[in-house]
């Protein structure tokens, strides 16, 4: 059951994008705005089980000064995370808004646990999570090349958004260590979750109020017409993050990032076939579904051994 439960996370990823993305074009197709309310959504979601966990919602000052200043950091680095997936998803698709970030992930990841970064356990690079990497970078290009016209103009287009897809999925990755950090710090990772996106709406607030044509667009949110569910985006990033950090002493965090990672790939498949929320269709193949396999065995021998 626990699980499944790995895998229903991983959907939800996909398909938070894809509601952000409805959500940027129904305020005025501000990045930064839609980024604020699915934040702002999360926040309130996260206070609200903060206090129904008994947890006090202050820490005492002294952290300040006896913690690193990263611990703080990982609000900025969601940000940065889901703003560009906002950003990226109608030039790549569901598939590879999943796929790059992923791929980001996986690299940092590796540097974290060769170097300790963040105060995180170190693991020693060896040659399997080498031949890992291999057969991850092997099953991400069968995923992502596709037939060019004669100048090869179509991946040309999309490579400066996949290598933003790859360097936000790097600050992702940093952004788990440092909410794990903070977690143990407040000894609740409920808490650090809650404190993480306060941070992440405050800087998006600030963003929001200085760039394109500010707050008013939110009104245009609230229009006639418009969809409910666009405002689901900030409730599920939550479940992504709460399911994760409750799986992940339980099963072990490599097994919960391989099935959160299947979950990504499956229900970001399904959006780009299907067209799901408004999305535009894109052709998904025999080679593409090969990659993804191949991109699951990649992760899991990285992960699992």
């Amino acid at each position: 059951m626990l699980y499944i439960l790995g895998i229903i996370a991983g959907l939800v990823l996909p398909i938070q994008t894809s509601v952000n993305t409805n959500l940027k074009n129904h305020v005025g197709g501000s990045p930064y705005l839609a980024s604020m309310l699915s934040f702002s959504v999360g926040t309130i979601v996260l206070l609200i089980a903060t206090i129904l966990s008994g947890q006090s919602l202050f820490f005492s000052p002294q952290l300040f000064l006896n913690q690193p200043i990263w611990i703080w950091f990982g609000g900025l680095l969601g940000v940065i995370g889901l703003t560009t997936n906002i950003i990226i998803f109608p030039y790549l698709g569901a598939v590879q808004t999943v796929i790059m970030p992923i791929t980001g992930q996986i690299l940092m990841g590796m540097l974290i646990d060769s170097f300790g970064l963040f105060s995180a356990p170190f693991h020693a690079f060896t040659l399997l999570r080498l031949i890992g990497i291999v057969v991850l970078i092997a099953g991400i290009l069968m995923v992502v090349l596709q037939k060019n016209d004669s100048s090869g103009n179509s991946e040309r287009s999309k490579l400066p958004w996949q290598i933003l897809g790859i360097i936000a999925g790097m600050f992702q990755a940093s952004q788990a260590p440092i909410n794990g950090h903070l977690g143990v710090v407040l000894h609740s990772s409920i808490h650090a979750s809650f404190i993480s996106f306060l941070i992440g709406v405050i800087i998006l607030i600030i963003i929001a109020g200085i760039t394109g044509k500010g707050y008013p667009g939110i009104t245009k949110g609230f229009g006639k017409g418009n969809p409910w569910w666009i405002w689901l985006g900030g409730a599920l990033g939550t479940i992504y993050v709460l399911t994760n950090a409750a799986l992940s002493p339980v099963i072990g965090a490599g097994t919960t990032v391989v099935l959160t990672l299947l979950g990504n790939l499956v229900g970001s498949v399904q959006v780009d076939k299907f067209g799901l929320l408004g999305s535009p269709k894109k052709a998904v193949g025999i080679r593409q579904y090969t990659g993804l396999v191949i991109m699951i065995i990649g992760v899991a021998v990285i992960k699992l051994f």
